[in-house]
């Protein structure tokens, strides 16, 4: 593909120019704050190790899961960072029990996101990541008679979207590189970050999932809590003799997906009936990415509905979700429509 000399702020400077884009200078803003965040992550994870930052954080989140030191770490980066955009009108975050209302000067977009996705891998040294969605401006419409609790549920309410309102949605992985990863509703671009000159680089330029590998990914050890016909096509790929790979970190099973193909299954399960990813700032814009790329991400007992048509009915809500190439995901509703 190439290495190009293309920064990602000169790439955003070039798409806001560019005719038909809905990238405007606001939004503009909010992404830059959103690499800076990255940066700024990537460099807390490399030195975690050395700067006493692995570990437990003693605290729990919104869905009682154990806070890293890092998790606490990267959430108070991103939003920082986000809200000195002065773009960003709420901020959604998984270490947050609700969402933050936060000053914007213009914009006002919904900014959600997962500021250490994996970080259970963070002492393991293991591919970790930050999973971002960017909503578009909504309005919350407060009647003065309001109590607190009913302005506070409305503007709640105002960000429980669909994935059809993101106007952009990303990830920026920490592995052997960082790698930044953004759609803004036209394709899938890739930036590796130049630590000697502290930028992002364009580096995959109008990513494409492969229309088919054979290849898969899921946690076979969790087959038996599948409903029977998704475990029973999971022994059938085996059959097929398809290539299995799995990290066991949502950003660095979908990256893999993404430049490989295959199909990755994340699917709900009898100890979590609702899947285990978050939909409004996980599986969303992971599906947002793998639609741009020509990819599909669907969710069902057929997996026949898509993702991006799921609406949350609460602000931390999980949700499943079948990733991958066209005609791997393709093989899968077939499979289920048969067997169902």
């Amino acid at each position: 593909q190439g290495y190009k000399l293309e920064t990602y702020f000169a790439w955003l400077l070039k798409q806001e120019r560019a005719s038909g884009n809905h990238l405007d200078g606001d939004l503009a803003l909010v992404l830059s704050s959103v690499a800076s965040a990255c940066k700024r992550v990537s460099a807390l994870v490399a030195a975690a190790p050395i700067a006493g930052n692995t570990g437990e954080a003693g605290s729990t989140n919104m869905t009682g899961e154990e806070q890293k030191k890092l998790d606490v770490l990267a959430n108070e980066v991103f939003c920082e960072c986000v809200a000195s955009s002065g773009r960003t009108g709420v901020v959604v975050t998984e270490e947050e029990d609700v969402p933050v209302a936060l000053e914007a000067t213009s914009g006002n977009y919904v900014v959600t996101f997962d500021p250490i996705d994996g970080s259970s891998n963070i002492d393991a040294c293991v591919t970790t990541g930050s999973i971002f969605g960017i909503y578009s401006a909504g309005e919350c419409a407060i009647d003065p008679a309001d109590s607190p609790e009913q302005a506070l549920e409305k503007c709640m309410l105002n960000t429980r979207r669909s994935g059809e309102e993101l106007v952009a949605a990303g990830y920026c992985m920490y592995s052997s590189s960082c790698v930044l990863v953004l759609t803004v509703g036209d394709g899938v671009y890739g930036f590796t970050l130049d630590r000697e000159i502290g930028e992002f680089l364009l580096s995959h330029d109008n990513l494409r999932i492969p229309e088919a590998n054979a290849m898969y990914s899921c946690n076979l050890g969790n087959t038996a809590l599948w409903a029977p016909q998704l475990a029973e096509y999971a022994a059938e790929l085996q059959r097929q003799n398809y290539t299995y790979r799995y990290i066991g970190a949502l950003v660095g099973d979908f990256h893999r997906t993404l430049l490989y193909g295959g199909l990755w299954l994340y699917p709900p399960d009898s100890k979590a009936p609702e899947g285990k990813a978050r939909l409004l700032y996980e599986v969303a814009p992971i599906g947002m990415l793998a639609e741009q790329a020509g990819g599909m991400a669907t969710y069902g007992d057929r997996a026949e509905k898509r993702v991006l048509d799921a609406v949350p009915t609460s602000t931390h809500q999980k949700h499943p979700m079948f990733v991958g190439s066209p005609r791997e995901v393709e093989k899968l509703q077939q499979f289920l429509s048969e067997a169902a």
